[in-house]
């Protein structure tokens, strides 16, 4: 995240901007955590199961708590064909050494890039959501700002089975 996000008023979502309506489609998230530090208030901690909530989701739609993909209780991402689905946190105050974690799976049982699957978007905004950017934007080693490293963007794509995501927050994301 850029330096803008080191205001309040930031806020985390995973959005998915169009689903086929198809079951194969869905997508699952799990073991969601912003921040990294067991006792920090202002942190996200949310596995979906055993009531350990300390976010109030500001918006979940087309969300459901059910079974997906060999869990039994998580945050399943469905839709009908042509809406989007998509989790928003309420305002997160990002510190320094803070990450952003969580399971996912995209399209479980699919092949990988099934056609009818649409990728979900990590964003962040650092104006209560009015406008939304990528957490990490794709820079390839030979662009000019990219110090010959490769980053991916924050889309995922399906694979089929769930993957743990990592992402540290550069120092610049810290609140003020």
């Amino acid at each position: 995240m850029p330096k803008g996000a080191r205001k309040n008023g930031v806020r985390i979502r995973w959005w998915q901007p169009r689903h086929s309506g198809e079951s194969h489609a869905d997508w699952i998230i799990d073991e969601i955590v912003i921040g990294g530090k067991e006792v920090n208030p202002n942190e996200v901690n949310d596995d979906f199961g055993a009531g350990r909530r300390t976010v109030n989701w500001l918006q979940m739609a087309n969300i459901r708590y059910d079974e997906y993909c060999g869990v039994p209780y998580a945050a399943v991402g469905q839709s009908a064909p042509g809406d989007s689905v998509v989790m928003t946190t309420g305002d997160v105050v990002v510190a320094d050494g803070d990450v952003i974690e969580f399971s996912m799976a995209i399209g479980c049982g699919s092949d990988d890039g099934a056609e009818s699957v649409h990728p979900v978007h990590l964003h962040y905004s650092v104006n209560y959501g009015i406008t939304w950017h990528l957490v990490m934007e794709e820079c390839l080693p030979f662009e000019p700002g990219c110090n010959g490293k490769a980053q991916m963007a924050t889309i995922y794509y399906p694979t089929g089975h769930w993957r743990r995501v990592i992402i540290p927050l550069p120092s610049a994301t810290v609140s003020p």
